[in-house]
C-alpha cells in the first residue's frame, strides 16, 4: 500500500494535467464557436492541433463546418485533408486501441453468422 504522505508518482499527475488541459482548451474552442467566435475557435484548435487527438478532431471539425456553410470547393478539399489527418492521428496514437475495437466487432459478427448456419 502506497504511502499517502509521499507524492504521486510525476507521470501520473502529469498525464491527468494534460488531459484535462485538453479537454479545457477543447471546451473554450467550443465556448468560442458556438458564441460566434469562430476565427477564434479555429486559431485556437489549429494553435494545438497536433499537441492531441482531440484538438486535432477539433480544428477538423471547424474546417468541416466552415466548408458545409460556405459550400466553397477549396474549403472542402482542406476540410477533407484535415479530416484525414486526425484519423491518421487518431491511429497511429491509439493503433492498439483501434485494433482490438475490430477484433471484437469481427468475433461478434462472426458469432452472430454461426448461430444463423
Amino acid at each position: 500500500m502506497a504511502d499517502p504522505t509521499q507524492p504521486a508518482p510525476r507521470g501520473s499527475e502529469e498525464e491527468k494535467t494534460e488531459v484535462t488541459n485538453d479537454a479545457e482548451l477543447a471546451l473554450k474552442g467550443i465556448n468560442m464557436l458556438l458564441n460566434n467566435g469562430f476565427k477564434e475557435s479555429d486559431e485556437l484548435f489549429r494553435t494545438h492541433r497536433n499537441h492531441s487527438p482531440l484538438m486535432s478532431f477539433g480544428a477538423s471539425f471547424v474546417s468541416f463546418l466552415n466548408a458545409v456553410l460556405t459550400f466553397e470547393e477549396e474549403k472542402m478539399q482542406m476540410a477533407f485533408e484535415d479530416l484525414k489527418s486526425t484519423e491518421r492521428l487518431c491511429e497511429s496514437e491509439n493503433a492498439s486501441v483501434i485494433e482490438t475495437i475490430k477484433n471484437k466487432i469481427k468475433r461478434s459478427v462472426s458469432n452472430l453468422l454461426n448461430l444463423y448456419v
